[in-house]
């Protein structure tokens, strides 16, 4: 092997289902890549195994937060090697959340025959990889302060009529926002919203931390007043 040659990739892959183990195994060898150890939990790991090479393959749903639990808690107790995750298609946020707590890439599930090899390959050299169509997503998006305003008032439980009251807005402007907010998110309904702002890690992940159900105290309204502590309007002393 010359100097410069990369070491071939120490693939481990690690999955509750004998399922996709088999699945897996047998699309990377089909892409010339042997599998060293296929294990059914993280705490099978034999630690004399890893070294520089190494990459594990770690099944999970991005989406749930089990699955995020579980790829924490291999990022931690394992350290350097690198991630694969293969979940089933999952929102902007489940990416974006994924990669915060450690993956290198994510392969989804229906894509593995097709994806997963030159996503080894990938990794082995130092790249990350994301699904193309959620590019856009792995960003944290930016979001304009009414609809901050909005998510946070959404998340209290108000309708959008509630909502354009409280903020002196038509209801038009507000589902303009929520619109905005939902497509920057990822999600498409008013329970998501809640459950990301309520989840620290999720909203910090999004760049929304602290504008969950009780922080919209003292935000302005635009309109030369604030709103207080119940959400209403109060004038600026």
């Amino acid at each position: 092997m010359g100097e410069n040659a990369q070491a071939e990739p120490r693939l481990q892959v690690l999955s509750d289902s004998a399922a996709a183990s088999r699945r897996i195994v047998g699309t990377l060898g089909e892409g010339g890549l042997s599998v060293d150890h296929v294990l059914s939990a993280p705490d099978e790991i034999d630690a004399a195994s890893i070294d520089d090479s190494t990459i594990f393959v770690f099944v999970c749903d991005v989406d749930e937060a089990s699955g995020m639990a579980g790829l924490r808690r291999l990022r931690r107790t394992q350290g350097d090697p690198a991630i694969i995750v293969i979940s089933p298609p999952a929102t902007g946020t489940g990416v974006r959340r994924a990669l915060d707590a450690g993956a290198d890439a994510i392969v989804f599930e229906p894509e593995i025959e097709t994806t997963l090899a030159v996503t080894t390959l990938a990794v082995a050299s130092g790249q990350s990889v994301v699904p193309r169509k959620l590019r856009a997503s792995v960003e944290k998006p930016a979001f304009s302060h009414r609809e901050r305003q909005v998510l946070a008032l959404v998340s209290r439980g108000l309708t959008n009529s509630e909502i354009a009251e409280r903020l002196l807005l038509a209801q038009s402007t507000v589902k303009s926002h929520l619109s905005s907010a939902f497509t920057k998110l990822g999600i498409r309904s008013r329970k998501e919203v809640t459950a990301l702002l309520l989840d620290p890690e999720q909203a910090q992940s999004v760049g929304l931390i602290g504008i969950g159900a009780g922080a919209v105290a003292q935000e302005t309204n635009g309109n030369g007043s604030v709103l207080g502590h119940n959400g209403i309007p109060q004038p600026v002393a």
